[in-house]
């Protein structure tokens, strides 16, 4: 009867006064798990809580690491990143530890490694050892422009041909033809390439026109002849009816030259992007050639 009596005092007392009990893992072994890292600025944090036979620990280990270092802030040891798998962390079920280092009930027993539009990474020592958990914000990649923004960004690298307006003769005289021509060079322009976002555009610019104007209102269209250089004759001529009098700078002469401009993104087909336009010009003088008798002896 007094036994009796003593468990029934015993369980009062269990009842009045409920035992605290300790959160303790399956296996009774020792366990280290990460505490979420978290980050403030430029500099995360990591740590570790351990866990000993009789629960949990108290204690734990941090340390600081400005994000995108090496090392996690000793200054000496050389570390080693790997993405965490899966983006995850596993810990001893049914119980984990979150980021605030708050003891959470999981029946499944995975948390996520890091916030969301973040990416975790274990960290090891030079001897392979993990000492801990990153979460470094993920980069997200420059949207890449238009191929054809870059396609007109590698035309305007272009260099334009360089040429000079030749006229013959150095002087023009009203009633004869001048003969002019585009020398000095080749009209011919070197492909040009711009990148970005993984893609890469080369542009090719091809002469399809050369517009002349003499100056005194008159015009002509050579297709692509630049005409001939002196003293070859010239398809590119024009009679001057009427003289430069008048006119300190003389007729203003230009040869407009046309591309027409395609570009190709990554080595592809080649598409139309539109045609460019480069004026040469020079001054030219004109005297009235007048006719002079000549008497006989």
């Amino acid at each position: 009867m007094k036994k009796l009596g003593g468990l029934l005092v015993a369980l009062l007392a269990a009842l009045a006064f409920p035992t605290v009990v300790l959160a303790e893992p399956a296996d009774p072994g020792q366990y280290t798990v990460g505490v979420g890292p978290t980050s403030s600025g430029p500099t995360i944090s990591e740590g570790s809580a351990g866990y000993g036979s009789s629960g949990i620990q108290a204690a734990a280990t941090s340390s600081t690491t400005a994000a995108g270092n090496s090392s996690p802030g000793d200054g000496g040891s050389s570390y080693q990143y790997r993405p965490v798998p899966y983006g995850v962390v596993s810990a001893p079920a049914p119980y984990y530890i979150d980021n605030n280092g708050v003891i959470v009930i999981s029946p499944v027993g995975w948390q996520s490694a890091c916030p969301s539009g973040q990416t975790g990474y274990d960290v090891y020592d030079q001897n392979g050892n993990p000492v801990g958990m990153v979460c470094v914000a993920n980069q997200v990649p420059a949207a890449s422009p238009p191929p054809s923004q870059l396609a007109q960004q590698a035309s305007s690298q272009q260099p334009w041909p360089n040429l000079v307006l030749g006229v013959n003769p150095g002087t023009g005289l009203t009633g004869l033809a001048s003969w002019f021509w585009l020398g000095g060079g080749s009209p011919k322009m070197a492909d040009a390439t711009a990148s970005a976002g993984g893609l890469t555009v080369t542009v090719r610019a091809t002469l399809i026109d050369v517009a002349w104007d003499f100056g005194d209102g008159s015009r002509f269209d050579s297709g692509t002849d630049l005409g001939q250089a002196y003293p070859a004759q010239s398809d590119v001529q024009h009679v001057y009816q009427t003289d430069t009098y008048g006119r300190p700078a003389g007729y203003l002469l230009s040869a407009s030259l046309t591309f027409s401009v395609k570009y190709s993104v990554n080595g592809g087909p080649w598409l139309d992007l539109g045609t460019k336009s480069k004026a040469y010009s020079r001054s030219y003088a004109v005297n009235q050639l007048q006719p002079q008798a000549v008497g006989s002896q």
